[in-house]
């Protein structure tokens, strides 16, 4: 079975057929325009509640067989500032049901275990005219075949040069750093955005919150959750001499969110930056991202604060009270580099990435705990804390597995 997912804001059937002919079978066709798909909210449910299913109901939700059932899934985009779409960031972040939140080691770095036997082949669409230099079409297509590596797939991609085209993307290394932090001029405010989906409690606003006490006024903390205010914040940026996103990492890059409102910013005269958490301790798996943003602040004419990696924040409000402290310290004292200096603290990046891969001692007591369970214990101790421990291996979809 192939599986079509059109997820343009104004899907043609012109390039649908165009399309559908690559392929010996008649693909199952199904549009899913940008108000048919929630964004993830980070509640985790699929993970520590149903294990399997998201908890949102949309037309998203019912592509589950059809996504998890498919030989190929073909999924159409559009892109903006540089990078897929919101729409189509949605739906990758939706996938995360189908994979664990346990975690295990392929190839020297944290993986999400599989929750099913087999996956599809994902082949990806997206117009090269719109408005793409070389740089970006890269960055766009590494954080495709990153994504598919990480979901078990293999990862094509769709192209008319000038015949339709279907080529396999192979692992390339991110191309990240290529743009050193140039801003210079010392902040007077800060404005800070938060990137979290979660609706309360998240990592990232108890690390926000330390950060407003510590610098007052001189730091305007944001909440991206709050999407009335969008139209407004956009138009304020244009004259918001320095801005930074403070996010989780999701899916690999930002919560789609976040990234429906940088589609809305224009270029203008400033500086931005951006903090990256992330659940995985090691801070490359977010060079992919770093690249994006690097990207994006050319694109929008900006000076670069700089992109700060933090990872292992995941169970973070489980640590006791003075271990918190430590994990906030870093990040509250790199604000304190931008206000002083205009950008962040080179030392402060490197203590907050390090490990920036797992050393071999780590893997090392990965392999021997892992048999013992410990590994597993923070997502364990919360299924069961949701009477879903039994349900933990749940297969949902697998009506009609291979």
């Amino acid at each position: 079975m192939i599986s079509l997912f059109d997820l343009r804001t104004n899907p043609d059937p012109k390039t649908v057929a165009a399309i559908a002919a690559l392929y010996e079978e008649q693909p199952r066709y199904k549009a899913l325009h940008p108000d048919k798909i929630k964004a993830c909210i980070g509640c985790w449910s699929c993970w520590v509640k149903t294990p399997g299913r998201c908890i949102c109901k949309d037309s998203m939700a019912e592509t589950c067989p059809d996504y998890v059932n498919a030989d190929k899934v073909i999924l159409l985009m559009d892109t903006a500032q540089g990078f897929i779409n919101h729409n189509a960031k949605a739906f990758i972040d939706r996938t995360i049901p189908h994979y664990h939140p346990y975690i295990e080691i392929v190839a020297g770095e944290c993986h999400h275990k599989a929750r099913y036997e087999r996956y599809p082949e994902l082949h990806f669409y997206y117009d090269d005219e719109q408005g793409l230099i070389p740089e970006e079409a890269q960055v766009i297509e590494d954080y495709l075949y990153r994504t598919a590596y990480h979901f078990r797939s293999k990862a094509y991609r769709i192209h008319k040069n000038p015949a339709w085209d279907l080529k396999e993307l192979l692992p390339r290394s991110a191309r990240n750093n290529s743009l050193k932090p140039n801003a210079t001029q010392k902040v007077d405010k800060l404005i800070i955005y938060n990137g979290s989906p979660r609706i309360q409690g998240s990592n990232t606003a108890l690390i926000l919150k330390a950060i407003s006490e510590a610098y007052g006024a001189q730091s305007v903390i944001r909440d991206l959750k709050q999407k009335k205010m969008w139209t407004q914040w956009a138009a304020d940026f244009s004259s918001e001499n320095a801005v930074i996103f403070f996010l989780p990492l999701y899916v690999h890059a930002m919560p789609s969110h976040v990234m429906a409102f940088l589609e809305m910013l224009q270029p203008s005269n400033g500086s931005m930056g951006f903090i990256v958490q992330q659940g995985f301790p090691e801070s490359s798996q977010s060079y992919f991202l770093e690249a994006y943003f690097e990207n994006l602040t050319r694109r929008l004419e900006r000076d670069y604060i700089g992109t700060a990696i933090k990872g292992g924040i995941e169970g973070f409000q489980l640590q006791p009270a003075k271990q918190q402290e430590k994990i906030i310290a870093p990040f509250v004292e790199l604000i304190g580099s931008v206000l002083e200096s205009g950008q962040m603290s080179a030392q402060i990046l490197a203590n907050l990435a390090d490990p920036v891969y797992l050393s071999k001692g780590t893997l090392f007591l990965f392999k021997v705990l892992a048999p013992t369970g410990l590994i597993q214990f923070y997502w364990d101790r919360q299924l069961k804390q949701n009477n879903a421990f039994q349900q933990r291996s749940d297969k949902p979809f697998a009506e009609v597995e291979k």
